[in-house]
């Protein structure tokens, strides 16, 4: 994370925030609306998200002389708490100073635009703000689900990247490890199970990509009543057979 921030906000898992050097506040400041404040600023293009914007997301039940009175409460609240720059006004526009909170996901696509994909994949704690959420406001949890995806994805394809490298390299065993995260992150596809299972093989351990053979095709049968993938079948009797 960037040294020069006083704190750190973590979006990528249970959502925090934390002092550099790895103190997590509590209290009034991680109250759940305006742990969704900070997030919604940190993913918003510049960090910036009219108050408008903002209290829809919010508050949406709220006419707009409470929610506006909600806003600035939040407001004031983290800036108590983080420092009065860490919030910044712009016309009707709230900005977030990430040189005084850094957000994880703002390091996270940094990491993925200059192909530092260890860097991305290490960042990544878990989904999303996983295991948030907020009541009476459906907008909210929308874009949360939606955000939640892209990053999934990022994720994806920043330990499919390692895991192509490592095969290019020949380094099968640690290749093993970036697809068996792959196949942990999505136990239902098989064309990760199947590379895996190639990864498997071509470590030495047959045994191992049997196994995980039957447990994708299981897991399959018994979640989607699906008999068989067909690619991991016959993969599966090639291993055997040779």
């Amino acid at each position: 994370m960037n040294s020069t921030a006083a704190f750190e906000l973590l979006l990528l898992g249970t959502p925090s925030v934390e002092r550099q050097g790895g103190s997590r506040l509590s209290g009034r400041v991680t109250q759940r609306h305006r742990v969704a404040l900070l997030a919604l600023l940190a993913a918003a293009p510049d960090g910036r998200l009219s108050r408008d914007k903002l209290i829809a997301y919010l508050w949406p039940e709220s006419g707009p002389e409470r929610g506006r009175n909600l806003l600035n409460v939040a407001t004031y609240v983290l800036r108590s708490a983080l420092g009065e720059a860490a919030l910044l006004s712009s016309g009707d526009d709230l900005r977030l100073n990430a040189a005084l909170v850094r957000p994880d996901i703002a390091e996270f696509s940094a990491a993925l635009a200059r192909q530092d994909y260890a860097r991305a994949v290490a960042l990544y704690r878990g989904p999303f703000l996983d295991g948030f959420f907020l009541s009476d406001a459906s907008e909210f949890e929308h874009w949360v689900d939606a955000e939640r995806e892209r990053l999934a994805g990022e994720y994806r394809q920043a330990l499919e990247a390692l895991a192509q490298t490592a095969e290019e390299r020949r380094d099968f065993t640690q290749a093993v490890e970036f697809w068996k995260r792959l196949a942990a992150h999505d136990p239902y596809d098989s064309r990760v199970a199947l590379r895996l299972m190639q990864a498997l093989e071509a470590s030495g351990n047959r045994a191992g990509a049997l196994q995980h053979g039957a447990t994708h095709q299981r897991r399959l049968h018994e979640e989607f009543e699906i008999a068989s993938a067909p690619q991991i079948t016959t993969y599966a009797e090639q291993v055997r057979n040779t």
